[in-house]
């Protein structure tokens, strides 16, 4: 009898099939209903437990073995790692809109051409005619200095062009044809001097070597004054005596490397007036940006003095055929070396000024004022 029961309720429940599918081990946990024992027999009751049991128990191995996803997906948790900057998450901050490695192969062909003309080729004329030749040093400083100003003079010419044929496309902010910009009278004064000492220097029957090796440590005395002047101007919070580029007159004075970087990359490195006007939002809207520009304007204004006024004084102490090397060779070293630490160090300034201004005007502040504008 008992075994009959048994049979009867075995009917009635039956248990479920097995299969080595996961997913049908999942839908049938899924649509299972809780399992009520009938009060026939303890073991009845028991059957029925175990085998819920073991469906469950291969459903989960089996879900396990085949990767398959869990129920429940865990809410996503925010990146601790922020994004790479940009500048659609700097509100406020005016983007400078140039790229110089647009330009690399200008760059590149002007950069060689003027350490060749300014450093290279005079050391390797005047030591190769000297040595190597015998002529006349008065016929040797004649060949160098023709081949002075060649390259420069170019450059110089297609500047004024720009500045005077080309409208308002290169003229800095209130600027006229006739105006120019700040760095084109600084260059039309140095390299005037230079050419008058050179010039000067080689007339004489013996020329006079001393001399004709300082011209490019007095360019740089002469622009090291003028970043001291700038600099002090500038924390003075005095007024500008006269128009500096887009500076106009009554103004603060700028620190001159920001002069320096507005006419050379507006005109020579075909920025345009677009640069010059990015140039300066920037500058007025960001304060890291224009300590930045100070410290840059010092440390180039100490570089250049250091070094010229060292090279002058040993051009004067050490024999002339070393002299003029010297003279020749100093700046190009001093440039070479400040320019590498500017790079590094004005990276590593603008990453950390973005950063600053992105935690500083997060981009809820931008949209809760443009939806107050459009309230």
């Amino acid at each position: 009898m008992a075994d009959q029961a048994r049979e009867k309720d075995e009917l009635k429940h039956p248990p479920a099939p097995s299969t080595p599918n996961a997913s049908t081990h999942l839908v049938g946990i899924a649509s299972m209903t809780p399992h009520t024992p009938t009060p026939n027999t303890g073991r009845t009751a028991a059957t029925n437990t175990t085998t819920t049991t073991t469906i469950t128990t291969t459903t989960t191995i089996s879900a396990a073995a085949l990767g398959a996803a869990p129920t429940a997906v865990a809410p996503a948790v925010p990146r601790a790692v922020p994004d790479p900057i940009d500048f659609a998450e700097l509100p406020g901050l005016p983007r400078l809109r140039y790229r110089i490695l647009d330009y690399k192969a200008k760059l590149a062909v002007v950069v060689f051409l003027l350490v060749l003309e300014s450093s290279l080729l005079p050391i390797s004329l005047y030591y190769g005619l000297v040595l190597g030749t015998t002529l006349r040093r008065g016929i040797v400083f004649a060949i160098i200095t023709s081949f002075f100003g060649v390259v420069t003079g170019i450059e110089f010419g297609l500047r004024c062009i720009k500045l005077i044929w080309m409208g308002d496309t290169y003229r800095p902010r209130g600027g006229t044809r006739w105006s120019f910009d700040f760095t084109h009278w600084t260059l039309s004064f140095g390299y005037t001097v230079m050419t008058a000492i050179l010039i000067g220097a080689s007339i004489p029957h013996d020329p006079l070597v001393r001399p004709l090796a300082i011209p490019v440590s007095l360019f740089f005395i002469q622009v090291g004054c003028q970043l001291v002047w700038s600099g002090c101007m500038n924390r003075a919070r005095r007024p500008a005596p006269f128009k500096i580029s887009s500076v106009p007159k009554g103004a603060r004075v700028p620190p001159l490397v920001l002069t320096i970087v507005e006419d050379i990359v507006g005109v020579d490195g075909a920025g345009g007036r677009k640069y010059r006007d990015a140039l300066m939002a920037r500058y007025e809207a960001s304060p890291r940006f224009r300590h930045m520009i100070a410290q840059q304007n010092w440390f180039w204004a100490a570089g250049a003095l250091i070094d010229s006024i060292g090279t002058f004084i040993v051009i004067w102490t050490v024999p002339e055929k070393v002299a003029y090397g010297v003279g020749w060779g100093s700046p190009l070293i001093f440039v070479v070396i400040w320019t590498t630490i500017t790079v590094h160090w004005v990276r590593l300034s603008l990453r950390r000024e973005k950063e600053l201004w992105r935690a500083e005007h997060p981009r809820e502040k931008q949209r809760g004022s443009v939806t107050q504008e459009t309230s």
